[in-house]
């Protein structure tokens, strides 16, 4: 790669960024700031997952606003997965692979489905999961995904009950995933155990 490809590919991924800034990125990220340092306490774990939020709720909006979710916003929820992995010191074999677990168990179905089915789901959606999972682990990731599913299906069939949309309709899934995610790195462990215990 040369110093020019390497120039235009940065310009590229900054140029992405601009579908961010917004009112309402504005003023959900006040909202995941709060909720963040709220639910997880003004500590290490709460700076990374009020960071994570920050970064979910950029990649919501530029999907809502632009159809793109920013590489760049992906690369940085990957590597502040690998920070707060090196942060919390835990080098554990379990920890380590749950989060490796948390890369693939779900981007990858996705990716193959996507294969298989024309337009499933973008790249960007793809991408993300495979960052948020690195992030939070298999089962916070899992859980995310099952919210956001839920959400999107719900706003599938209130789109269909008001005939805004026909059952071919595309959806952008991002956002509903975002909302999905998180949740689930809020409080992922209450929702499992209300999960299992129902």
């Amino acid at each position: 790669m040369t110093t020019e490809d390497s120039g235009n590919l940065l310009q590229k991924l900054l140029r992405e960024l601009r579908s961010v800034p917004s009112p309402v990125f504005y003023i959900f990220a006040a909202v995941a700031v709060f909720a963040g340092i709220y639910v997880c306490g003004f500590n290490v774990t709460g700076i990374f997952i009020t960071l994570f939020l920050l970064l979910l709720v950029a990649c919501g909006v530029a999907d809502i606003n632009a159809g793109i979710i920013p590489d760049l916003l992906v690369i940085a929820i990957a590597v502040l997965g690998v920070v707060f992995i090196v942060v919390n010191g835990d080098f554990s074999s379990g920890t380590i692979l749950s989060h490796l677990i948390g890369a693939v168990c779900i981007s990858v179905p996705m990716l193959i489905l996507s294969l298989i089915v024309n337009g499933a789901f973008g790249g960007g959606d793809i991408k993300l999961m495979a960052a948020a999972g690195l992030f939070l682990g298999w089962r916070y990731a899992v859980t995310g995904v099952v919210i956001g599913m839920f959400l999107s299906g719900f706003y599938g069939m209130y789109l269909l009950l008001l005939r805004k949309a026909d059952p071919h309709s595309k959806i952008r899934i991002a956002p509903f995933l975002v909302y999905g995610l998180g949740i689930a790195s809020l409080f992922g462990e209450q929702f499992i155990r209300l999960v299992i215990w129902w």
